[in-house]
């Protein structure tokens, strides 16, 4: 009986897959950031107000290339949101609505290997060059990352649209990789 009591706890503090807590922004900085963005500068690093009578929380991140970067203008946004206070079904279909809500008004390609669930799409409506985006789910932990960049010094110019959808993807897997190695 002791053993099996012991056993309990283990499983019980490890949980059933879900997020615990939300990951922070540290989890974009990587070496995707580092080609996305070069020279990037961290724009925006904050908590999304409002979400705790949800049972969520959220954090918001942004980077941009500096004022004297020598490169041309790029910009990333990350938005993670850890849904359900206990993980399990009901925060996995919290998370999985956001990913829905996110990406049903857009052109979307659902994409494999990648999260539990996942679809991109470019958004052309954002000024002024548009954003390549991927949404993501794992477990209760919804993940959208967003990447824009001129081909031009004046931002008059986008990169091709499938060139900013493979930015945000390539972000997406590093994001998702490393909130899991620092899962809770």
């Amino acid at each position: 009986m002791l053993v099996g009591a012991g056993v309990w706890a283990v499983v019980g503090l490890i949980g059933p897959g879900g997020y615990e807590k939300v990951p922070e922004c540290a989890v974009a900085e990587g070496e995707t950031l580092d080609e996305l963005v070069p020279e990037a500068e961290a724009e925006v690093d904050d908590r999304i107000d409002g979400m705790e009578q949800e049972g969520r929380e959220g954090e918001q991140c942004r980077w941009a290339s500096g004022e004297d970067s020598a490169h041309t203008p790029s910009a990333v946004r990350v938005v993670m949101v850890r849904t359900g206070t206990e993980g399990g079904s009901a925060g996995e279909e919290a998370a999985a609505e956001l990913l829905d809500g996110a990406s049903q008004q857009q052109e979307r390609t659902a994409l494999s290997g990648l999260g539990d669930e996942a679809y991109s799409w470019y958004d052309a409506e954002v000024e002024p060059l548009g954003w390549g985006c991927v949404g993501a789910r794992t477990a209760n932990l919804y993940v959208e990352t967003c990447y824009s960049s001129a081909a031009d010094y004046g931002r008059t110019e986008p990169i091709p649209d499938a060139d900013m959808v493979d930015g945000a993807k390539r972000l997406a897997r590093e994001v998702l990789t490393a909130a899991e190695e620092g899962k809770g």
